[in-house]
């Protein structure tokens, strides 16, 4: 009865809302499917030039007809070769998939790590770009999903801003969900998907660049012919779209993305809604006694880490019984964490449902809980701060 039941309370991917849905579901309807028809390219226009305001930056942006991993292949592969020098902030699964990535390339790469669950220190970085004189590119993961910890962006990109590198920016499960300033920061690529807070279906990725890193890029040669950057921004500026057959629906699901956040009040209010949702899972957590990976100081508010042993047995009980799917441990603490996803179309009432849930499966699992302790904090939080 209940086979096509799920909650998702993932790290990604997302619930889609009805609004975009029904936005992709009309981009079956001509001329949309014409998508070198002017009409589809005054959406593809509108789309990415409202897209700006999620990125908050007046650069271009680029959408790419694949994943979030794609934008960050595309985001070195047109900016450094084999024997360049790229530093890179290691703090937890993803930093070591962009490691993978440069390794392919044949980069030369400088790893600044700190243990999973905390953070790069920016001091960190300066002493590397000192030591490290010719090194071209700084890339850093804004939000490591993997343990729930946010990269100190703002005071990296004021560091880097200082040398003649450029830095690129992961920001494949912060975008939306928490603050980042693009152009007012100083950074000069942000790469992103749009499976996360932005409440698409996979498929979408999308990639800005500022003037100094179009000046990299083009005095660069891209050894792909499909990502080679260079061409979309040539067809978009033109207004001829780009290069290769785009993911029709997903543009103009993005569209509705973009006005959705705007008719709920901007990229600000968003951000607020989010951290608001953070704060209420965080407070429910610790009211069932469950230990947090992250500090406060550090935290996402995108998703939530939580030591747990066995996690993943925990989570075949929440998806089978509970009909709630829960992110799980990557990596080296595979097993030892729950990933609880708050980022997208994600209001209190969802969280209320997960923690009542959850605390019927850490009871079944042999746990001391008292029953409506992790929702009853949850709610008193919310009654303080009622922004989700």
């Amino acid at each position: 009865m209940f086979e096509e039941k799920l909650d998702l309370r993932l790290p990604g991917p997302v619930q889609v809302p009805k609004e975009i849905q029904r936005a992709m579901l009309r981009s079956f309807d001509h001329p949309m499917m014409d998508y070198r028809n002017p009409a589809f390219q005054d959406v593809l226009q509108e789309t990415t030039e409202k897209s700006k305001t999620i990125f908050q930056t007046e650069n271009l942006v680029i959408p790419l007809t694949s994943s979030g991993a794609s934008a960050l292949e595309t985001a070195i592969i047109n900016t450094v070769g084999p024997n360049d020098t790229i530093i890179l902030c290691v703090v937890g699964y993803f930093g070591e998939y962009l490691q993978g990535i440069t390794d392919h390339i044949g980069c030369k790469t400088v790893r600044i790590d700190a243990e999973w669950g905390n953070i790069v220190d920016p001091e960190d970085v300066r002493k590397a770009l000192k030591e490290n004189p010719e090194a071209k590119a700084v890339f850093a993961t804004h939000c490591e999903t993997s343990t729930s910890a946010i990269n100190n962006i703002k005071e990296i990109a004021a560091v880097v801003k200082e040398t003649d590198a450029i830095f690129l920016v992961d920001a494949v499960s912060s975008i939306v969900g928490t603050p980042l300033y693009m152009d007012e920061w100083g950074i000069d690529i942000v790469a992103t998907g749009g499976q996360k807070a932005l409440m698409l279906p996979p498929g979408l990725a999308l990639i800005t660049l500022s003037e100094k890193a179009w000046n990299t890029v083009n005095d660069h040669q891209c050894p792909s012919f499909y990502f080679d950057l260079k061409l979309y921004k040539k067809g978009l500026e033109s207004g001829t779209g780009t290069p290769y057959t785009p993911n029709i629906s997903l543009v103009c699901g993005l569209l509705e993305a973009c006005n959705m956040i705007e008719r709920s009040g901007g990229i600000e209010a968003e951000y607020k809604r989010h951290a608001a949702l953070r704060d209420m899972t965080r407070a429910g957590v610790r009211a069932l006694g469950l230990e947090l990976l992250v500090d406060d100081s550090a935290a996402s508010p995108t998703l939530t880490a939580v030591k747990l042993n066995n996690a993943d047995e925990f989570r075949k009980m929440m998806r089978e019984e509970f009909h709630i799917a829960l992110g799980g441990g990557l990596g080296k603490v595979k097993n030892q964490i729950l990933r609880l996803g708050h980022m997208g179309y994600t209001d209190a009432a969802d969280m209320l449902k997960m923690f009542a849930a959850m605390e019927l499966a850490l009871l079944k699992s042999g746990y001391e809980v008292e029953l409506g302790a992790g929702v009853s904090a949850a709610q008193r939080h919310w009654l303080e701060n009622p922004y989700c």
